[in-house]
């Protein structure tokens, strides 16, 4: 009996501990769409992901850097690179309500790359979701079709996906905390020599510095830490609807901080890309 409520406890505190993380996940796209407006994409990126980066050296000594697991790493990281770029030029250019739940729909994705990638199988439960997901899209980009910025954002979806997919199959023959590591570094890599060419934009300002310490310490590395301790003391099913939740943070926040808003069939739309993602991962 008292085992039973000590994990019943671990359980609640678990899921406490992951509704913070998609929390975080949420407030992160109000906070850099405002960062935006004082640091061009590509800087905001280098800067967010080196300072990650440096976060990982106490744990250096940890890891396994064998030639497989940083060669796959940096392939990772590449496909991570392309979702962050894409989400953060993205946000330049649609609300962070839309990018919030267009970017959850790489849960939905991810049967689908899975299978097109490594011909890992593809059911019925996948092919309903993934219409669920599409028609709420269409809801939720008001008929009139995606703007620049919800077709980046989908971009970046994709991204996410190959990176889940080729995490679940590289992950299996490498240590994942090395993996997470050089994935997270590759994009800091990556993003630096474009954000020298296309830097615009770059006053340090109070908004600029919130941003980067909620995406590069809270959003990235400790939520990532978080992810992986607390998902062991709970349920598959409560991680589904918890981490389904992002994209209500996300418009949570962006009706608290910029003033967003969506129309009644709007809010049916992000209602049904919800429902997608729960059902996907439930399975």
């Amino acid at each position: 009996m008292q085992e039973s409520i000590t994990r019943k406890t671990y359980r609640i505190y678990a899921d406490l501990g992951l509704l913070f993380v998609a929390l975080i996940w949420g407030l992160t796209f109000p906070v850099i769409k405002i960062a935006l407006d004082n640091l061009s994409p590509f800087a905001f990126n280098t800067i967010r992901f080196t300072i990650s980066s440096l976060l990982f050296l106490p744990f250096l000594k940890f890891l396994n850097f064998d030639s497989n697991t940083i060669r796959n790493g940096i392939k990772i990281g590449f496909f991570v690179f392309l979702g962050y770029a894409f989400q953060t030029v993205g946000l330049n250019y649609t609300t962070a309500t839309n990018a919030g739940f267009i970017t959850s729909l790489y849960v939905v994705l991810t049967p689908i790359i899975a299978f097109m990638i490594y011909k890992v199988q593809f059911n019925l439960k996948d092919l309903i979701s993934t219409l669920l997901a599409f028609s709420g899209l269409f809801l939720l980009t008001g008929y009139s079709g995606f703007n620049i910025g919800d077709i980046l954002i989908l971009i970046c979806a994709i991204a996410f996906a190959i990176e889940i997919t080729m995490v679940s199959h590289y992950s299996k023959t490498n240590d994942p905390t090395t993996l997470a590591f050089m994935q997270i570094l590759a994009v800091a890599v990556f993003s630096f020599p474009i954000s020298l060419a296309t830097t615009t934009r770059f006053n340090l300002n109070h908004d600029v510095i919130n941003a980067l310490i909620i995406t590069a310490i809270f959003a990235t590395v400790i939520a990532k830490f978080m992810q992986n301790w607390l998902q062991k003391y709970t349920m598959p099913s409560d991680a589904a609807v918890i981490f389904s939740m992002e994209g209500v943070f996300a418009h949570v926040f962006a009706v608290l901080m910029l003033n967003e808003s969506l129309t009644l069939c709007q809010y049916v739309g992000a209602f049904l890309v919800i429902s997608a993602v729960i059902i996907i991962s439930l399975k």
